[in-house]
């Protein structure tokens, strides 16, 4: 009679953890998502600024109360922000009658935006106003511009501004940050001051995010 075959179960190796979960693009941005949608129900802050309970990355427009006063346009990077410093970082200082002529444009374009999204849309007041950070990118573009431009080419400005698309304004507040100099603004401005026919502008992918919930798509 042949002894029965003897089978050894494999020995277990100690102290291996389990394989790390493979995470896949797919499933990321099934993930993102969920997010997204959690952001929009759970509201929005001004232009589209999700709650500051995330902690966002966005930019804050600053207007002081009155008739006076510079406009402060600072960029705030929610949980990645320098726990030291604790401070946003000051983009630009806009003198009032300049924020004047620009202020109803910049409302109107983001809000259009917003009400694509099916968001909220915002007004200016005083105080603090919270921008989602892609429209605060490119917000930032028209206040640089409007800063730098001779007086009398600042509507030229508005007009040429409104007239690009999201990429191409986010591709030359990249160019400002790159190299923040006065003589770069004052390109802007120039470039800006001429008709949107006068003015091609290059795109290039838009710079990816560095925190926040990202509710306008950066492709």
């Amino acid at each position: 009679m042949m002894a029965a075959r003897r089978v050894t179960a494999p020995a277990r190796t100690k102290g291996r953890a389990p394989s790390e979960p493979v995470i896949r693009a797919g499933e990321f941005r099934a993930e993102l998502g969920v997010v997204q949608a959690r952001a929009k129900a759970a509201g929005t802050v001004g232009f589209g600024c999700p709650p500051l309970s995330a902690w966002p990355h966005h930019v804050i427009v600053s207007i002081p109360a009155g008739r006076g006063g510079d406009i402060r346009i600072r960029e705030d990077f929610g949980i990645l922000e320098d726990s030291e410093r604790g401070l946003a970082t000051e983009r630009c200082a806009v003198p009032r009658g300049r924020w004047n002529a620009m202020a109803d444009a910049a409302k109107t374009e983001l809000n259009t935006r917003l009400r694509e999204k099916g968001l909220a849309t915002g007004r200016w007041q005083p105080g603090d106003n919270r921008v989602e950070r892609v429209l605060g990118t490119e917000l930032m573009t028209l206040a640089w511009a409007v800063i730098s431009a001779d007086e009398a080419s600042v509507p030229a400005v508005v007009t040429s501004w409104v007239a690009l698309t999201s990429s191409e304004r986010l591709w030359l507040a990249g160019r400002v940050l790159m190299a923040p100099s006065d003589g770069v603004r004052r390109g802007l401005a120039l470039l800006l001051s001429a008709t949107p026919a006068e003015a091609p502008v290059k795109t290039s992918p838009a710079p990816k995010s560095t925190g926040g919930l990202p509710l306008f798509d950066l492709d």
